[in-house]
């Protein structure tokens, strides 16, 4: 008997994929950002608009979005997507409790009884920092994004604002959230509950920061950079 209904909504998952990747929470920010026609963009992620025309050739709004992302159109749309039109890409299916623990990566048994998708509230800073950094291993990040999460939720080491992890990088808080949240959504997408946990275990610091931060957050680099300075010089006298 099949005991849960699924609600389904299909998108291409290479378009969706490539917008993370690029640093974007959604379509609307990228169209936004860039110029681009939602609705025609919307057609595509929605497979309601095949890519290729009658004729061949790509079609213009294609052709701009791989543009945007930095990649071919051959990259966003598989062979079969490139002539499929849906005439509605939502729809629902019943399926039985076993289907539903396969199609979820559930094992069957109490939520309480995976030591991973423990609250973490209560537990000590190594069960936590375990836990988590677990998850974020399984991600294969790059050091720089793996830094981030780490320093900025506080994993092992005081929780820092982005406003501070950007000013040692010397780059803007606004590139180092892009990265911070493409990590996030690859942490969410691998195991919810593992994101969850993150969450719940942590409390990270203002994620921009405030004016006053920031001037905190400049101040301390500027005390950093003078103490290496300071290191330096009796180095480079030794040297002579």
């Amino acid at each position: 008997m099949s005991d849960y209904a699924i609600s389904v909504k299909v998108l291409n998952g290479r378009i969706r994929r490539k917008i993370a990747e690029c640093g974007f929470s959604s379509v609307n920010e990228l169209c936004r950002k860039y110029g681009l026609c939602r609705r025609q963009i919307g057609a595509l992620l929605n497979l309601k608009l095949p890519p290729l025309t009658g004729a061949g050739h790509w079609r213009r709004a294609a052709a701009t979005l791989a543009e945007v992302l930095g990649c071919t159109c051959e990259e966003l749309f598989s062979e079969a997507q490139r002539t499929l039109a849906l005439r509605d890409n939502q729809g629902e299916c019943f399926i039985t409790e076993n289907r539903l623990l396969r199609l979820s990566g559930r094992v069957e048994r109490p939520l309480l009884e995976n030591p991973e998708e423990l609250l973490l509230e209560d537990a000590d800073e190594e069960t936590k920092a375990k836990v988590v950094r677990r998850a974020l291993d399984r991600l294969n990040l790059s050091a720089w994004d793996r830094e981030i999460i780490e320093r900025h939720f506080g994993i092992g080491c005081e929780p820092r604002t982005l406003a501070d992890l950007a000013l040692e990088r010397g780059v803007s808080s606004q590139c180092v959230r892009n990265r911070m949240d493409r990590a996030l959504w690859r942490l969410g997408a691998d195991k919810f509950a593992t994101r969850r946990s993150l969450f719940q275990a942590y409390q990270p610091a203002n994620a921009m920061g405030t004016a006053d931060e920031a001037r905190l957050a400049r101040k301390r680099v500027a005390v950093l950079a003078a103490e290496k300075k300071t290191q330096s010089q009796p180095m480079m006298s030794q040297s002579r």
